[in-house]
């Protein structure tokens, strides 16, 4: 009995050693660069907390970006709201309608001078003949 279980048991294990063959050369792998670099291990363990905390401060970065182009576009956004809303005022005193093509340069308008109030205000006035009073 006891050569067929021996046997069962070297067939199973030539089996999972073909089928799975990468762990045990992980395994041994691991074990050669532990002997070769265990004299440099607090080195290696520094590098990796370095790299840790570049990539730490690298998400926070890319997270501060990110919030400042929202806040950005935000504020964009809610210029055009209330420019829009201002040229639609305007227009329905001159019995006019707020087009597709209206909206359209509006919110161009918003998009190139929302920083410059005096130069949105004015290309406002010569788009549609009316003053925006901030």
């Amino acid at each position: 009995m006891s050569w067929i279980a021996t046997k069962l048991f070297i067939k199973k294990s030539w089996l999972w050693l073909k089928t799975y063959w990468y762990f045990p050369l992980a395994f041994f792998y691991t074990l050669f660069l532990y002997m070769f670099f265990k004299k440099d291990s607090p080195a290696a363990i520094g590098v990796l907390g370095i790299r840790s905390d570049s990539y730490k401060e690298q998400i926070k970065t890319i997270d501060t970006l990110h919030k400042a182009e929202a806040d950005e576009k935000e504020k964009i956004n809610k210029k055009f709201v209330e420019t829009l809303e201002k040229v639609d005022v305007e227009l329905k005193k001159n019995n006019d309608k707020l087009d597709r093509n209206k909206k359209k340069r509006v919110k161009e308008i918003v998009e190139k001078h929302s920083d410059d109030p005096e130069r949105l205000a004015q290309l406002v006035k010569e788009s549609f003949g009316f003053e925006i009073v901030e």
